[in-house]
C-alpha cells in the first residue's frame, strides 16, 4: 500500500524554504505527502502563502496574524486577510492565538487580536489554526467565550496534558502533533497521544522548524511528516499506512475539504504534476534569521512552535 500523507501545518514561505519550493515539494511528493496546509503568519506573508497555494495543486493556504505580530497589527490587516480569504484555496484563518512564553507582543494585545481573528473566521465561515504557548488557560477562556461561533479548527503543535487535550476536543477542535512527538524527552506527550482518539488527530511538520528525529536541528520540510506519523502509529499499535490514511481524512475534515473526500483527494493529487499550477516583503518569525539549507545540512536552531 502506498502512503498518502497530509502535512497539516507548514510554512513554505519562510526564508529557509521559499527559494527552494520546487525541490521541497518534489521531495514531499516522493515521500507520499499529497496535501500541505501552508500557514500564514502576517499580512504580507499570508499574501505569499496564498500565491503559493494558487501555484501548487497539493498546497492549500491559511491567512492570519501570528501572536508575535499582534503589537503591529491594525484594522487594515483584518481587511486584507478577509480579501485574501476569498481565494478558493484559503481553508482557514490562522496562525492565530497566544504566546506568553516569548511575549513579543503584550498579552492584552495578543488577546485582542486573537478575538478579532476568531470573529473574522466566524464571519468567513472558516475554521481556525491556533497557536498557544504558556497560555493554555487564557486560550481556553477565549475559545469558550467564542464557542458558539467556532466553525472548528486545529490546535497546532499540541504539547498539552490529557485534561487540556480533552478541553480542546470538547470545543470541537482537532489536535495536531509535530516532530516534537519523536523527541527523546517527549515521553509525557507520547503518553497523551497514545490515549487520544485517532479520529481527532493530525500530523504536521511546522516546516522549516521542529524537524523530527533523526533530522532534529536541521531545516524541516513536509517530506519529514512521515516520522511523526510513524511514532503515532507505534503508539496506537497500527501500521504507518493506516495512520497516514486516518490523518489524511482527518485533515480533510478539519479544514472542511471533505464534502466528498475522495473527489477532494483526487483533485489535489491530480494537480500535483510538474508544471500544473492548481488554481491558477515576507514576514519571518521575529528574531530569527536562519540560512536556507537542504535536508542533511546544518540549519539554524529551530524555534519552538
Amino acid at each position: 500500500m502506498s502512503l498518502r500523507l497530509a502535512d497539516a501545518h507548514a510554512h513554505l514561505d519562510e526564508p529557509q524554504l521559499r527559494n527552494q519550493k520546487e525541490a521541497v515539494l518534489a521531495r514531499s511528493r516522493a515521500a507520499g505527502v499529497s496535501l500541505i496546509v501552508n500557514v500564514g503568519i502576517g499580512r504580507e506573508n499570508s499574501a505569499r502563502v496564498v500565491a503559493t497555494a494558487a501555484r501548487y495543486g497539493e498546497v492549500v493556504a491559511t491567512v492570519g496574524v501570528h501572536p508575535h505580530g499582534a503589537a503591529a497589527a491594525n484594522q487594515g490587516d483584518l481587511e486584507a486577510l478577509a480579501r485574501l480569504a476569498d481565494h478558493p484555496k484559503v481553508v482557514a484563518v490562522g496562525e492565530i492565538g497566544l504566546d506568553f512564553y516569548r511575549r513579543r507582543s503584550p498579552a492584552d494585545v495578543q488577546e485582542h487580536w486573537f478575538r478579532e481573528q476568531l470573529a473574522l473566521a466566524h464571519a468567513l465561515g472558516k475554521p481556525v489554526v491556533i497557536h498557544t504557548r504558556e497560555a493554555t488557560a487564557a486560550t481556553l477562556r477565549i475559545l469558550e467565550e467564542s464557542r458558539r461561533h467556532l466553525v472548528g479548527g486545529v490546535m497546532h503543535c499540541f504539547q498539552g496534558n490529557l485534561a487540556e487535550a480533552q478541553a480542546f476536543l470538547d470545543l470541537g477542535l482537532y489536535l495536531s502533533f509535530s516532530g516534537i512527538l519523536t523527541f527523546p524527552q517527549a515521553e509525557p506527550l507520547r503518553r497523551v497521544a497514545g490515549r487520544l482518539p485517532l479520529d481527532r488527530i493530525l500530523v504536521e511538520t511546522d516546516s522549516p522548524y521542529l524537524a523530527p528525529q533523526p533530522w532534529r536541528g536541521q531545516v524541516n520540510e513536509p517530506a519529514f511528516v512521515a516520522a511523526t506519523a510513524a511514532t503515532l502509529a507505534q503508539l496506537h499499535g497500527l501500521s504507518l499506512e493506516e495512520v497516514a490514511r486516518i490523518t489524511w481524512h482527518n485533515t480533510l475534515a478539519a479544514f472542511r475539504l471533505d464534502g466528498n473526500r475522495e473527489d477532494c483527494a483526487g483533485n489535489l493529487l491530480n494537480s500535483t504534476s510538474e508544471g500544473n499550477t492548481g488554481l491558477g516583503s515576507d514576514q519571518q518569525e521575529p528574531g530569527r534569521n536562519q540560512t536556507p539549507n537542504q535536508p542533511g545540512g546544518q540549519g539554524g536552531r529551530p524555534r519552538s512552535c
